[in-house]
C-alpha cells in the first residue's frame, strides 16, 4: 500500500510542477471551455441548485488528467451561500457510494470534485495538496500546491459521447464561481495545459438537441447532448432495439471524419459488422471488423466523411442488433 500511495504522490507531485516550470514544452492547444449544466432537483428538499461542471476537450483523443492550483495559478471554488454537504457523501467522487442513496435520497446533490467519476464504483481518482476540511463544512475549495488527477491510462481521462470529462458537482442556494487549471495529454501524447479557466452558474449551457431540422429540437439548447432524432426519420434507439451503456459513439456531434466507437462492456469480436445509416433510412456505408480493429482493447475508430445531418451508428453481431444515434455539423 505504501508503494501505491508513494507512487501516487510522485506521479502528482511530477505532474504539478511540469505544469508550473515546462512552460516551454507543453502543447498550446486547450480544452475550449468549462460547460456548467444545472440539474434538475425533483422536488427534492436539499436546498438551492445542483450543477455540474465539464472540462470540454478539443478532440476525442485528448485527454484530462489533473485539475490542480499552484502558487502562480491558484484554484478556487466558492459560492455565495454555503455548498450543500451530505453526511452520507464526501469531498470527492471517490467516496460517493451509490448504495449510500438507499440510505439518504439527498446524496444525489452532494458537492464534490472528480476527474470523470460520478461515484466511488471503480475509482481511482487521487488527490494531493489540498485541504479539503473547510469544503466539507461548505466553504470554498482553495489550493495553491495541488490538486486531484488520475494516472494516464484511466479510462475516465478521455472525454465522453459529448466531449466533455466532468471535473465537479456543486449544490448551494448562492451564485457558485470558480477558477482552476487543467492537465492532460494530447492526441500526439503531448501534455497540454492551460491556466485560469473560469465558471460561473449564472451562465449554464441548456443540455439538448440544437438540429433545427431535428424532430425534438430545442430552440432553448446551447449544447448539443447527441440526443437529436432527425426529423422523425429515426427513431429513438429504444424504439429500434435494445441499447444498452455498453458501448457509445463518440465524439457527439462529430466534428471531423473520425467516429469512436468506446466498448465499455460489450465485446466485439471479428466479422461483425458496423452500418451508417442516413436520416431516410438509406445505408451510408458499411464495415466488417476486423482481427485487429480494436484499439487498446476498447476502441474501434471509422474514418467515415459524412454530410451535416443525423445518422445511426448500428451494431450487428451473433443475431443481435443495437443502435446508436449521431449527429454531423
Amino acid at each position: 500500500m505504501k508503494k501505491i500511495l508513494l507512487f501516487a504522490a510522485t506521479f502528482a507531485a511530477c505532474t504539478i510542477t511540469k505544469a508550473q516550470n515546462a512552460e516551454g514544452q507543453a502543447n498550446q492547444t486547450q480544452p475550449s471551455r468549462l460547460v456548467v449544466q444545472e440539474l434538475s432537483h425533483d422536488n427534492s428538499s436539499v436546498p438551492g441548485h445542483t450543477y455540474r461542471v465539464y472540462a470540454q476537450l478539443p478532440s476525442s483523443n485528448y485527454s484530462l488528467q489533473v485539475v490542480y492550483g499552484d502558487a502562480a495559478h491558484p484554484l478556487r471554488i466558492e459560492s455565495s451561500a454555503p455548498f450543500f454537504q451530505s453526511p452520507y457523501g464526501a469531498f470527492s467522487a471517490a467516496g460517493v457510494s451509490a448504495a449510500a442513496e438507499q440510505v439518504d435520497a439527498t446524496v444525489r446533490f452532494d458537492s464534490w470534485v472528480t476527474v470523470g467519476y460520478e461515484n466511488n464504483e471503480s475509482n481511482d481518482m487521487w488527490d494531493l495538496g489540498v485541504d479539503f476540511t473547510s469544503f466539507d463544512q461548505g466553504n470554498a475549495i482553495i489550493a495553491d500546491n495541488g490538486g486531484w488527477f488520475l494516472i494516464p491510462t484511466d479510462e475516465k481521462c478521455a472525454p465522453n459521447a459529448q466531449g466533455l470529462v466532468l471535473i465537479g458537482q456543486f449544490t448551494s442556494a448562492g451564485e457558485i464561481s470558480g477558477k482552476l487549471n487543467l492537465q492532460g495529454k494530447t492526441d500526439e501524447g503531448k501534455t497540454w495545459r492551460q491556466h485560469g479557466l473560469t465558471f460561473n452558474t449564472r451562465n449554464c449551457d441548456v443540455f439538448g438537441c440544437t438540429d433545427s431540422k431535428a424532430s425534438n429540437f430545442n430552440p432553448n439548447a446551447t449544447f448539443n447532448d447527441g440526443s437529436c432524432i432527425g426529423g422523425g426519420c429515426i427513431p429513438a434507439p429504444e424504439s429500434a432495439t435494445t441499447s444498452t451503456t455498453a458501448w457509445d459513439v463518440f465524439p457527439n456531434p462529430l466534428r471531423d471524419n473520425l467516429i469512436n466507437i468506446q466498448l465499455h462492456s460489450l465485446e466485439v469480436k471479428p466479422g461483425a459488422t458496423l452500418d451508417i445509416i442516413d436520416a431516410k433510412g438509406s445505408l451510408i456505408a458499411s464495415f466488417v471488423v476486423g482481427k485487429n480493429a480494436t484499439q487498446n482493447g476498447n476502441r474501434i475508430t471509422i474514418d467515415q466523411s459524412l454530410k451535416s445531418g443525423t445518422y445511426q451508428v448500428v451494431l450487428q453481431q451473433n443475431g443481435q442488433r443495437e443502435t446508436k444515434t449521431i449527429v454531423v455539423q
